[in-house]
């Protein structure tokens, strides 16, 4: 399944430079899905930037839609990295449908999280993040120390191996404290929860890693 995810992810986006009208139609819209009324600032941008004033699709909808479009090629290579590294390993302690739903599960529980800050807002969005957030979250109960290959930038690019629980928890904790006004930081954190919680729900690695070992 997680091969099957980037490989959707990356048909898509190819799909997107073909056909940019494609990320104009099933981005989500934050407004659109709560029916919030625009405030005239925000009807300002939308005229000024060439948003669209209406959904194409019924809005609901594109909170899934909104999961496989990306918004450029760096977005896309950094989420499809870290799917790789972390979704093979939480897939196999869940089972490969089990995964699959709840990946999806994630990302739309990290899609309301955004919304739920964001009520009124025209600005699309777009990308997998807040579901591999969920996929981060899940991995950080099951593998926290697991070892991980970290790039750091310092004059020069070097890997640096780390424990999960390392990586993870100060990834998290970014999310607070870096701004962007480009990136959905409350749906990194909404994911990366549910990821965490969903998998405590399920018995965590006791016993969807130790005791299945038995079986």
């Amino acid at each position: 399944m997680t091969v099957g995810l980037i490989v959707v992810n990356v048909m898509v986006f190819l799909m997107q430079l073909l056909d940019p009208r494609i990320t104009y139609v099933y981005a989500a819209v934050p407004y659109e899905i709560t029916g919030a009324e625009l405030t005239p600032m925000a009807r300002m941008w939308q005229f000024q930037v060439g948003a669209r004033t209406e959904p194409v699709v019924h809005p609901w909808l594109t909170i899934l839609t909104s999961m496989f479009l990306h918004g450029g090629y760096l977005h896309i290579i950094g989420n499809m990295w870290s799917l790789w590294i972390f979704g093979n390993n939480v897939e196999d302690a869940l089972g490969h449908f089990r995964y699959l739903l709840l990946y999806l599960f994630w990302g739309v529980v990290a899609a309301l999280s955004h919304i739920l800050f964001n009520w009124g807002s025209p600005v699309p969005v777009v990308g997998a993040s807040g579901a591999i957030a969920g996929v981060m979250g899940a991995y950080l109960l099951l593998f926290p120390h697991a070892r991980i290959d970290c790039v750091l930038w310092f004059f020069i690019i070097t890997f640096v191996e780390v424990p999960a629980i390392f990586f993870l928890v100060f990834w998290f904790v970014s999310q607070f404290l870096i701004y962007n006004p480009g990136v959905a930081y409350l749906a990194h954190i909404g994911g990366f929860v549910a990821g965490f919680l969903t998998v405590k729900l399920l018995g965590g690695p006791e016993r969807l890693l130790y005791r299945r070992r038995w079986y």
